[in-house]
């Protein structure tokens, strides 16, 4: 993912508030192959919890997808 990539470009945040695992950290595992839900899920435990950051987890992976579609 190239440096000027809107997903990179975000601030840092924390999107599962139950485990606590920051945007910068789901984006880096994304970016290192695990570009599936269940494989973020099982690395983090997001989605475990609450379930509210599911929607937003969801929304990285489908962005990192296009945007590798378009490379």
């Amino acid at each position: 993912m190239s440096l000027k990539s809107p997903l990179s470009q975000r601030p840092d945040y924390l999107v599962c508030t139950c485990m606590g695992v920051m945007y910068s950290e789901l984006l880096e595992a994304i970016q290192a192959g695990d570009t599936t839900f269940k494989a973020l899920s099982n690395k983090f435990g997001v989605g475990t919890g609450c379930s509210s950051c599911v929607d937003e987890v969801v929304e990285m992976l489908n962005d990192y997808a296009k945007e590798q579609d378009t490379l």
